[in-house]
């Protein structure tokens, strides 16, 4: 796992409390709050028991999306692939976390199994400080790219730097996102004339 993504693995286990989507075997979305018990190098650690629908979602699956907001303002995002775990993680979580003793107590602990997200992409978003700032981060696939960019058929009209909410544009030949601090709300998009901004890909 590379820094920047550890930096933000690290920040979930902070956080702690996650809601986890899923999708069920009808593809409906569904969502519960989480506990992210582990991070490690090779990834993030939860757990479940067998016997709720979240399991066999993602058995079925092998997929989870995440978000948590941290306390300064700060929210993380995070789609991922999981599998099931070594039987050994269940005593591991319980070791770093010896709250998860009074709800399953002795070995009530091992109707539930950890999932290991081995893999994932996402994205830390700021928004307390002015510009915003976000960041993408993952570990064991690519990251994914969001937002706009401007094309050769910008005519340098200005029209976008003049709605930009964050003032994350700059003149040039072409005009410059900076995405960094973009807002991603496509305000520049809706008003240029040349159709010059498009969807990073």
């Amino acid at each position: 796992m590379n820094t920047k993504a550890e930096k933000y693995v690290k920040m979930f286990r902070k956080v702690k409390i996650a809601s986890a989507a899923t999708v069920d075997v009808a593809g409906h979305p569904r969502s519960r709050i989480i506990n992210i018990m582990i991070a490690a190098e090779e990834g993030m650690y939860i757990v479940t028991s067998k016997g709720k629908p979240f399991y066999r979602q993602l058995v079925d699956s092998g997929e989870i999306a995440l978000s948590a907001m941290c306390p300064d303002c700060q929210s993380l995002k995070f789609y991922g692939k999981v599998r099931m775990a070594d039987k050994i993680w269940v005593d591991r979580v319980f070791e770093e976390n010896p709250g998860m003793n009074e709800v399953y107590p002795g070995d009530t602990r091992y109707i539930l199994d950890a999932f290991l997200i081995y893999a994932g992409t996402g994205e830390w978003f700021d928004l307390l400080n002015y510009p915003i700032s976000r960041e993408t981060f993952s570990y064991g696939m690519e990251e994914e790219t969001s937002g706009f960019e401007i094309t050769d058929a910008c005519t340098g009209c200005g029209s976008c730097l003049s709605v930009c909410p964050q003032k994350c544009i700059d003149q040039g030949s072409p005009y410059v996102i900076h995405t960094a601090h973009c807002l991603q709300c496509g305000a520049c998009r809706e008003i240029c004339p040349s159709e010059a901004v498009r969807e990073r890909s």
